[in-house]
């Protein structure tokens, strides 16, 4: 299974990278696990830059506002 990197590889302070949405647990264990936890690591990174995209896009709204 491909991994979900795009070589954008920066820890925002949640620890999560910035640009696949993995946590440094799922960068950690990434080579060693099997599809089924590969597909749950891509599903979960998915989920999480879904949601910090979704909080730069409200914080860019709330900045216009002002």
């Amino acid at each position: 299974m491909k991994s979900p990197c795009v070589r954008i590889c920066s820890l925002n302070q949640d620890n999560v990278c910035v640009g696949c949405g993995m946590t440094v647990r799922d960068l950690r264990i990434w080579g060693g696990a099997n599809d089924e936890e590969k597909q749950k690591i891509i599903t979960e990174g998915s989920l999480r830059l879904s949601r910090m995209q979704a909080l730069r896009d409200e914080g860019l709204s709330d900045d216009r506002e002002k």
